[in-house]
Parts: C-alpha cells; sequence; structure tokens
C-alpha cells in the first residue's frame, strides 16, 4: 500500500486498539487463562494506537 493512504480512519483505529484492550483485560482476568496472550494483546493495542498516530499525525 503507498504510503499516501491511510488504511484506517481514526476512529477505526481508536475502537480496533479499545477492542484488543478490552479482549486483553478480560483474559488477564481469569487465572487459567494464557497470560502471555493478554500480554500480546495489549502489545497490539498499544502498537494499533501508535499506527494511528502516524498514519494520521495531526
Amino acid at each position: 500500500m503507498p504510503e499516501s493512504e491511510k488504511p484506517f480512519s481514526v476512529m477505526e483505529y481508536e475502537r480496533m486498539a479499545n477492542e484488543l484492550t478490552a479482549m486483553a483485560d478480560a483474559i488477564r482476568m481469569k487465572p487459567d487463562m494464557n497470560h502471555h496472550f493478554f500480554e500480546r494483546l495489549a502489545l497490539l493495542a498499544c502498537q494499533m494506537q501508535e499506527d494511528s498516530v502516524r498514519a494520521h499525525p495531526n
């Protein structure tokens, strides 16, 4: 995809990051779940927010 194209709007990035955070939080609250998975989801949420800033640097 060319640099000039923005794949998602700011709202879409925010929605996806919020969903990843909610999933990570739900997994973290269950002791029988794989906590490494929760950490990866939390990292993905953070990266999604960082990508939003890069894609829309207003």
